[in-house]
């Protein structure tokens, strides 16, 4: 899934699918703020070649950090994530490390081994971070679009310590899969080696 990424924030009343735009799985969340009890719809995919950009994306690049450590779009990415479930600590290390080394990074994040992912804000988030954070309980390790929803959060001037809740939405992908069966797919993909990133 690594690429260019486009995520739309909705109002919750607005949560039915967009038009028919995106290519691959979709990811759609429900986010949201503490103490204001606001709340947005999430919804996360890459889009068709020659598709304009929707006037209210976030569009950024997202990247797989672990598929390919020498991969040249990890120094421009906005977005770095990895897909193997660790545990609290070594999740810790590898976020500080990951931001660390590509400054241009404004959000890292990664499954961790007893449910959740553990997110960090990067410098490039100028300060909107909060410190690491551990995000989404729901959302299951084979989501890795959930990072970009975590990053459209941020660019909406918000930081990851006003998150309260990222729920997922059941929500039919390109294709007419739902993204849980989406996943599935990808996973079954991933173990074939058919997907390298």
């Amino acid at each position: 899934m690594s690429g260019l990424v486009v995520v739309r924030l909705l109002a919750p009343e607005g949560e039915a699918a967009g038009p028919g735009h995106w290519v691959g799985p979709v990811l759609r969340v429900r986010m949201g703020a503490v103490g204001s009890g606001a709340e947005v719809i999430a919804e996360a995919g890459q889009i068709r070649a020659g598709t304009r950009a929707l006037p209210e994306g976030d569009e950024h690049c997202a990247v797989n950090a672990e598929a390919a450590p020498e991969n040249r779009r990890l120094a421009c990415a906005d977005v770095l994530y990895g897909v193997r479930p660790r545990p609290p600590a070594s999740a810790l290390h590898w976020l500080t490390g990951v931001t660390a080394r590509h400054p241009s990074c404004a959000l890292a994040a990664v499954p961790l081994s007893g449910g959740g992912w553990l997110a960090l804000a990067g410098s490039a988030a100028r300060g909107r971070g909060g410190g690491p954070r551990v995000v989404a309980e729901a959302v299951g390790p084979d989501q890795p679009l959930l990072a970009s929803c975590l990053h459209a959060w941020l660019v909406e001037g918000r930081t990851l310590a006003e998150l309260a809740y990222v729920r997922p939405l059941r929500q039919a992908a390109a294709g007419g899969r739902t993204a849980a069966g989406a996943c599935a797919h990808s996973r079954r993909r991933a173990s074939a080696g058919l997907v390298t990133s």
